[in-house]
């Protein structure tokens, strides 16, 4: 494990909100509502935005690979591209982040089991403070070895799971969209 990152920067970050993705998912209205309002309070204050896109299983430019409806980037706003279920691997996002300075992600996207949760235990072992945003992530339901979950039950495992994450001198939180602020981002001359 990496050491506590000291970046005094929160960032948005929101994986694989993709039309692809969505169709599949639980509660899609809204998760994409709850993200709009975190989009909202982020640009208002400054925060760094990553939107993380897949593009293993949608070729880029597909309907699938975009954006699902609701959701724009803008023009300042970071895009990472990957190809596997962690944001990090083979992809700038480490770098872009500590080039912005952050040291606190708060995390949103789809999909909960796969690549929300690894993003989100791969930044928490990589030393960054993590927010998980226990109502602005969703999942489709899954079945492997015989067993079958619904997505909301994906959803509730994959809150559990954060609601009990710990590393030395580092914060985790569960937080609902409604109670996530950012703090303004100050330029120093």
């Amino acid at each position: 494990m990496d050491e506590h990152r000291d970046g005094s920067k929160t960032a948005l970050v929101i994986v694989n909100m993709q039309q692809g993705v969505m169709d599949y998912c639980v509660h899609p209205k809204k998760v994409v509502s709850r993200i709009q309002e975190l989009l909202v309070r982020a640009r208002d204050t400054g925060t760094p935005v990553y939107w993380v896109q897949d593009e293993r299983e949608f070729e880029r430019h597909s309907l699938a690979w975009k954006l699902t409806a609701g959701l724009e980037q803008q023009e300042d706003e970071h895009r990472i591209f990957k190809s596997y279920r962690d944001a990090f691997t083979g992809t700038g996002l480490h770098a872009s982040l500590i080039a912005q300075d952050v040291g606190r992600l708060v995390i949103c996207g789809a999909q909960s089991d796969y690549c929300l949760r690894t993003a989100a235990g791969r930044a928490a072992a990589m030393g960054y403070d993590v927010t998980v945003v226990r109502d602005a992530h969703t999942t489709g339901a899954e079945t492997f070895e015989g067993q079958s979950l619904t997505g909301d039950q994906i959803i509730a495992h994959t809150n559990a799971y954060f609601a009990g994450l710990d590393y030395p001198n580092q914060d985790f939180l569960l937080m609902r969209a409604a109670e996530v602020t950012f703090a303004p981002v100050t330029v120093n001359d």
